[in-house]
Order: structure tokens, then C-alpha cells, then sequence
């Protein structure tokens, strides 16, 4: 009997003492396949309003896990990103968004945000605060807004940057259980068990490195699963329905011939590489497309009322996310992927506010020089966007400050 005890109080402990072994290998080895999220996990704070925040007073060198980006993410007292804190009595112009806006990518001092810093609009000089935070939807953004309204003194202009995650998601994406950020707050907003069980989990996979790694593995491996069902749904349709051009996809690869006197050529509009984009010779009908979610329509109403009581200047701005919707336009056509700018420019024009596009000023891109790794270059589309990422690098965030800074100006 007492030798059951034993076995039985060793197998408890060696559970515990197991996961403690983990946890400290990790922290030590700190790996460099999961140190990406590890970093970008601990910049992130639980927030009981809007969820998720920036941690105040951080600072961390994020490397992207495929070596993508690197650079500094420094945040104030205030959480947000970059060292500097409001400047008591000075007229500030605030960024509000998700990632793009936050400024995956590139340093603090590289962020489109930042850089509209040093800028004049009507002849004043503005402090410029970043709000952005990755993954926030139109109604997390006005949370957001919100609660930092009553911590800045003297906002003058709020610029709201519209992203197509809100309220759209292509089918295949959405087909693998990815809604946009707009759905999963209206699927949320009022279901406090689930709200509970969101802190838990980001708490505990805050302080515990194994617990985020194993929270991760498992997002993953659902991630994969429904990948590989679309795909073999796809392929299925595709091989009952059209047998021969199933075969031809899938058995028979083009060879790409490059001829050698192309190879420095450089032709703008830069063709997008590994990409089949679609052109249409006519804009979209925006009364063909489908009205914004009410989900949408609503923070948007919230954002504009505040404004009003707060007495500053909102400005929703439509940045290109999209590099197909970019190139499209650089060869004078239009492309499906901008309609989510089209609806939310169509409501907010019902609504008497007028949006800042910044489409117009993408004719500015193919061309320009750049230096790169000590060499000068002419950039292509892509140069203004991180590969296989979407966010913007560098050069992209300076062609964003200067766009928006000269845009606003048309702005009554």
C-alpha cells in the first residue's frame, strides 16, 4: 500500500516538475522559430474594454520568425508606440488602426505615423501619436479612441485608417474558419463567458512560454487542417467538374524563360512576381456591392459622434493594403480587391464625412529611387510592401507620410 502512495505521489510530481523543466529550457533557449511571437506576445497587454493593448514602457528588437523585417517597438506610458509622450497644450494629430498603422515592419521612428510628425498641416505644427494596435476592427478602434481621448489632451485630428480585415475575408480564407475582425466582435461583444475565457488564456499565455508555444502549435495544426480540407474540397469540384484542366494544373508546370538582356531592364509598372492578377476596365458599381455589417455602420456612427463632443477633426483615411488593387491602378484599371474602400466611402459620404483616398498618389511609386543594403535602386510596386506579409517596409511608410501629408491638405 505505501509503495502505491509512493508511485503514485511521484507520477504527480513528475508532471509538474516536467512542465517546469519545459518552461525553463524555453526561456533559455529562447528559439528563434517562436522568439518572433514570444516578443510581439509580451508587447501585449489584456485590456477589460477593447481586449487586447500595447504593454506600457516596453521595448523590444522583434525579428521576424522568416527574417522578413526587423526593428525596434518602443512604447510610452501611455501605450503607445514610440518613446515620446504627449506634449501637454500642443495640437496633436493621432493615427488610429490596426497593424499596418502600428508599424509592423520597421522601427518606431519609421512608421508612417511618426514621420507625419515632422510634418505641418495648414501651416501648424502637430504632435503626432500612434494608436494603432494589431488586429482591432472598426469597433475596437473606437473603443480605442475613446479611452485615449480622455487621456490626450488637445486631439485635433484623428485619422481612422479603414483596412479591408474589418469586413471583408476571401472565400477561401473565410472557408477555413477566418472571419474578419468586424464579425468576430460582433460574434463576441455581448458573450462575457467567452470574454473570460479570452483573459485567461492571454494571461496564462503571457506569463508561460510552453503554454503560448502549445497555444500556438495548436492554432497551427487547426489552421492546417482546414487548409488541406479547402483544398481537397477544391480539388475535388475541380477534377469531377473539369478533369483535363485538373490535370493540366496540377501535372504540367509552365517553364518561365527569361531572356538575358531583360534581366537589368526595369519596366514600370513593375510586373508582380508569383501573382495572377485580375484587371477590370471598369470601376465597380457601388450600388452593386453589398452594404457595410451593422457591426461596422455602428462604430463608425460611434466615431463620429465622439468627434463631435470632443471637437476634433475625423478623417478616415483609405491607405492601399492590397498590392493587386496598387498595380491595377498604375496600368489605369481597376481591381475587385478596392470595393471594401468603395462601401465604407459610400456610407461615410451618406453620413456627411469625407475620407481621405489615398489610391491617387500610389501613380508616385514605380520609379522612384531608393537605397537598399548600400545600393540605389528604382522601386517597384513591391519595394513599398514586406513580401508574403502585406504590411509596409520602410520606403512604404515614407511614401505613406508624404501621401497622406499632401492629401490632407485637400481635406476642408
Amino acid at each position: 500500500m505505501i509503495q502505491n502512495w509512493k508511485r503514485w505521489g511521484a507520477i504527480v510530481l513528475f508532471f509538474p516538475l516536467a512542465l517546469l523543466t519545459l518552461e525553463l529550457i524555453l526561456r533559455t533557449s529562447n528559439p528563434p522559430a517562436l522568439r518572433y511571437y514570444r516578443d510581439v506576445k509580451l508587447l501585449h497587454a489584456y485590456h477589460p474594454e477593447y481586449g487586447v493593448t500595447l504593454e506600457p514602457n516596453e521595448s523590444r528588437f522583434v525579428r521576424h520568425y522568416a527574417d522578413l523585417w526587423q526593428g525596434q517597438f518602443t512604447t510610452n506610458s501611455l501605450g503607445l508606440r514610440g518613446l515620446e509622450e504627449p506634449i501637454a497644450g500642443k495640437q496633436k494629430l493621432v493615427c488610429l488602426g490596426d497593424s499596418l498603422v502600428m508599424g509592423f515592419g520597421v522601427s518606431d521612428e519609421d512608421t508612417f505615423c511618426s514621420i507625419l510628425g515632422g510634418s505641418a498641416q495648414n501651416g501648424k505644427n502637430y504632435q503626432s501619436l500612434n494608436l494603432g494596435v494589431d488586429a482591432y476592427g472598426s469597433l475596437g478602434s473606437y473603443k480605442r479612441l475613446k479611452d485615449m481621448s480622455g487621456k490626450i489632451d488637445n486631439i485635433k485630428t484623428v485619422l481612422f485608417f479603414i483596412s479591408p480585415n474589418d469586413f471583408t475575408m476571401p472565400e477561401e480564407l473565410r472557408a477555413q474558419g477566418i472571419l474578419p475582425d468586424d464579425e468576430n466582435d460582433a460574434l463576441h461583444e455581448n458573450d462575457p463567458v467567452w470574454k473570460k475565457n479570452f483573459r485567461i488564456q492571454f494571461e496564462l499565455t503571457r506569463l508561460s512560454y510552453l503554454l503560448q508555444a502549445l497555444k500556438l502549435a495548436y492554432e497551427q495544426t487547426k489552421v492546417k487542417f482546414s487548409q488541406t480540407k479547402y483544398l481537397v474540397s477544391a480539388d475535388t469540384k475541380l477534377l469531377t467538374s473539369s478533369p483535363l484542366v485538373y490535370l493540366r494544373e496540377t501535372f504540367i508546370l509552365p517553364i518561365k524563360h527569361q531572356k538575358c538582356e531583360e534581366k537589368d531592364e526595369f519596366i514600370c509598372p513593375t510586373p508582380l512576381q508569383n501573382l495572377n492578377v485580375i484587371c477590370s476596365d471598369s470601376p465597380i458599381d457601388p450600388n452593386s456591392l453589398e452594404p457595410l455589417p451593422e457591426t461596422t455602420t455602428r462604430a463608425y456612427d460611434l466615431m463620429i459622434t465622439l468627434s463631435k463632443e470632443k471637437g476634433y477633426k475625423f478623417v478616415p483615411v483609405i491607405l492601399p493594403m492590397q498590392i493587386e488593387e496598387v498595380y491595377c491602378r498604375q496600368v489605369g484599371k481597376y481591381n475587385a480587391l478596392g470595393s471594401y474602400a468603395i462601401r465604407a466611402k459610400k456610407y461615410l459620404d451618406s453620413k456627411g464625412i469625407q475620407t481621405l483616398d489615398v489610391l491617387p498618389y500610389t501613380d508616385k511609386m514605380c520609379g522612384r529611387e531608393f537605397t537598399l543594403n548600400g545600393k540605389t535602386k528604382k522601386a517597384g510596386i513591391q519595394d513599398y510592401y514586406i513580401p508574403g506579409d502585406g504590411h509596409l517596409t520602410k520606403l512604404g511608410n515614407l511614401w505613406a507620410a508624404e501621401s497622406i501629408a499632401h492629401a490632407l491638405k485637400e481635406i476642408k
